[in-house]
């Protein structure tokens, strides 16, 4: 069990039975948080929490399409955090970066183990089963490496649909069923859209170039 009872609760939001103490902690750096983290200080703990849950959770509920499991995202990855901070190192990227890729990494690691049980029967293996091909993390290597002007640059090349539709989940961060309502498209559409947009992008060299400097 995670320090200070880090819980997420239904209605999604970050709970602590042991919240950071006012504005000192809250003005700290992320980085340093994380660096306090390393001697196990559940006070940083609590305030990345904070700070972070929300964003984790919604990593792993774009990935995982179920709320049970992206809730126990988010106790895995700040458990990682809390046992691993000693493997940050601000001199290769900051704070984030490198708590949305642990986020992805363990939600594409699930996801795929999900998958390879069946947990998706019936709604939307396929479609799963299409991002796991050649999974070298396109969606990994675009969220937490990217900001929005360089992502712009990574989806010139698609067709316009594409762009929109990355562009709505990346900046937006709408499902693929909010991405058809607000474009009054079907979901089959929509997915074509996303996958194929994905796809083109695993073979960019842009994004190639990309996730061959992934940080560690």
């Amino acid at each position: 069990m995670l320090p200070a009872q880090l819980l997420w609760t239904k209605e999604g939001n970050p709970r602590s039975d042991r919240a950071p103490d006012g504005a000192a902690l809250r003005s700290l750096s992320d980085e340093t948080l994380l660096t306090q983290l390393k001697g196990r200080d559940p006070e940083a703990l609590a305030e990345i929490f904070r700070r972070y849950s929300s964003l984790v959770f919604g990593v792993g509920f774009r990935i995982l399409r179920d709320a049970g499991e992206a809730e126990d995202l988010v106790q895995e990855v700040f458990l990682f955090l809390y046992q691993k901070a000693e493997l940050f190192d601000a001199g290769k990227g900051g704070a984030r970066a490198w708590i949305v890729q642990a986020a992805w990494h363990r939600s594409l690691d699930r996801r795929e183990y999900l998958h390879r049980r069946s947990f998706y029967s019936g709604t939307d293996a396929g479609i799963l089963s299409d991002t796991l091909v050649g999974r070298e993390d396109v969606e990994e290597a675009l969220a937490s490496q990217l900001n929005r002007e360089r992502l712009r640059e990574a989806f010139r090349n698609l067709s316009d649909r594409q762009r929109l539709t990355l562009e709505l989940f990346f900046f937006e961060e709408l499902d693929l069923r909010e991405i058809a309502a607000r474009l009054d498209e079907s979901f089959e559409n929509v997915r074509h859209h996303y996958y194929r947009g994905l796809q083109k992008l695993r073979k960019d060299a842009f994004v190639t170039k990309l996730r061959d400097k992934k940080p560690s």
